[in-house]
């Protein structure tokens, strides 16, 4: 008896978790309004190569993009001699320290590449 009125209650708990799941257990593709149903490995070979673009052209698009950048430098009304360097913006969400000090909003500049010269002999492009 002891044991009925232990397993009873027991089996109401554990199915009434399942009962106010508000989810459908159906996860095949829910909703269907935005984005693809692909799986996790099509995902990633599509992230990685979109509209079946290889490694090359996307590193010839780099060296164009790269190349471009430098050209528009040399056709400017005055050439400067070094690329300036690109700069990030991070922002830094307020947070409590170590010693329960409090650390408000701020930014955070960070170099993403450091500065080039423009006109450098390009022989000596490998070497360092």
């Amino acid at each position: 008896m002891k044991k009925l009125l232990i397993l009873i209650p027991l089996a109401l708990a554990l199915s009434g978790c399942s009962v106010l799941n508000p989810y459908e257990e159906n996860f095949r593709c829910p909703g269907g309004d935005s984005g693809k149903c692909i799986d996790v490995t099509g995902a990633y070979e599509e992230a990685r190569n979109p509209a079946g673009k290889t490694a090359s052209a996307s590193s010839s698009d780099y060296e164009e993009a790269l190349y471009g950048r430098v050209r528009d430098l040399l056709q400017a009304p005055s050439t400067p001699v070094v690329v300036p360097p690109r700069v990030m913006r991070v922002l830094m969400l307020p947070y409590e320290g170590e010693d329960n000090e409090l650390y408000m909003l701020r930014y955070a500049y960070i170099f993403v590449d450091r500065p080039r010269w423009v006109l450098t002999d390009p022989l000596s492009r490998g070497r360092k």
